[in-house]
């Protein structure tokens, strides 16, 4: 279906600003001056030189191309979890390392939702035993992300 047909959508991630994002991240680990040259890059994750740059210099220069899949994979490959976090910025999400885990953050966010989920689940809550939709489940969510995030 071409988009003159489709539903008035607009998506929560503009294509500018996905390849505006993409373009930042690229820059901040990649150029001169930069932990990684677009050589060192395009070696390391086995992406041309020429995808890299096209996709560094943004969706305003005509130069731009987006990174294709696999060339995004590769790179955030090689450049970790702090690239994938810039890259992620428009989301709002962030990327982390499985290997590196802080037990005693963990376990604070841990305690931090169980304390939640037992306040929610109390006889006199707002729901009873029963999770609030509206007063109790929003501060919930927000523990179980912050958990997940520390894993």
């Amino acid at each position: 279906m071409s988009d003159s047909q489709s539903a008035d959508l607009i998506p929560l991630v503009s294509r500018s600003a996905a390849g505006e994002a993409e373009a930042r991240a690229l820059r901040m680990f990649i150029g001169r001056g930069k932990r990684f040259s677009v050589k060192e890059a395009a070696n390391g994750a086995g992406v041309k030189d020429r995808v890299i740059e096209c996709a560094m210099a943004g969706p305003d220069n005509s130069d731009w191309r987006p990174l294709p899949a696999g060339a995004l994979h590769s790179l955030m490959s090689f450049l970790g979890p702090d690239f994938i976090t810039a890259w992620l910025k428009p989301t709002s999400f962030a990327a982390h390392d499985p290997s590196e885990v802080d037990h005693d953050e963990l376990l604070e966010r841990a305690l931090n939702y169980v304390n939640v989920s037992a306040r929610a689940r109390r006889k006199d809550s707002p729901a009873g035993p029963e999770i609030h939709p509206t007063i109790e489940k929003s501060e919930l969510d927000h523990a179980a992300r912050d958990l997940r995030a520390a894993n």
